[in-house]
């Protein structure tokens, strides 16, 4: 690969967040970019009908945001994550199973930096859509025992490959807890796990990132 060029965004309205990471897989140049949500807000996958209890004038006015990914999975949610996209040229030759091997086993790298083995899953029975991410089995996740701490998604480009994942740093904003459906938060709370709380420490979300950025090109040649 040639030099990666890795970029940390503050937090940004979810249609700008989006709106980037479509703007850099159209140039294909090979990308790390770690990002966070302000203010929070779920994004849905490509075509995802939303759940019923969904509405978005009331979850607008709740000050929380609602976005479509141009990749796929689930519903995520947002303001207590690290986000990451990876974005490859396809003239790097590179097969769909290399690169979601390589950013798996790098968030799995990055969870042994904060002192946890981490389970890298590239591969789930089943091919049925998923409602929510992080309560839910799916192919190129991240999981600490069985409790799941991040998903990954892809999307072909003309030129490049567009790679996003979420990884949560901190349970669930406040805001986003009031908002959902109580089974749903009973849910990701019994089947999701954040590094904070694995790794029975406070941790910071700017942190987290600048560790993924420092060590990332090092652990991409690993692989």
């Amino acid at each position: 690969m040639p030099e990666w060029r890795v970029l940390i965004d503050e937090g940004l309205p979810a249609p700008a967040q989006m709106a980037r990471d479509e703007r850099l897989a159209g140039e294909s140049i090979p990308t790390l970019r770690l990002f966070w949500w302000n203010p929070p807000a779920v994004s849905l996958g490509l075509k995802q009908p939303p759940p019923a209890w969904l509405e978005e004038p009331p979850w607008r006015a709740a000050g929380l945001e609602l976005v479509e990914r141009p990749t796929g999975g689930g519903m995520a949610f947002h303001g207590s994550d690290l986000s990451v996209s990876v974005i490859v040229p396809r003239v790097a030759g590179l097969s769909v199973s290399t690169l979601m091997r390589a950013v798996c086993h790098s968030a799995g790298r990055l969870c042994r930096a904060y002192g946890l083995e981490a389970n890298v899953l590239l591969d789930a029975p089943g091919n049925s859509r998923i409602t929510y991410c992080l309560r839910e089995v799916s192919p190129y996740a991240v999981l600490i025992g069985a409790r799941k701490l991040a998903g990954f998604a892809l999307r072909r480009y003309l030129r490049g490959w567009l790679i996003q994942g979420s990884l949560l740093i901190r349970p669930l904003p406040e805001a986003l807890r009031r908002a959902v459906p109580a089974q749903v938060v009973a849910s990701l709370d019994a089947r999701a796990v954040a590094l904070s709380e694995a790794a029975r420490a406070s941790v910071q979300v700017e942190e987290v990132a600048r560790c993924w950025a420092g060590r990332w090109a090092a652990w991409w040649d690993h692989e």
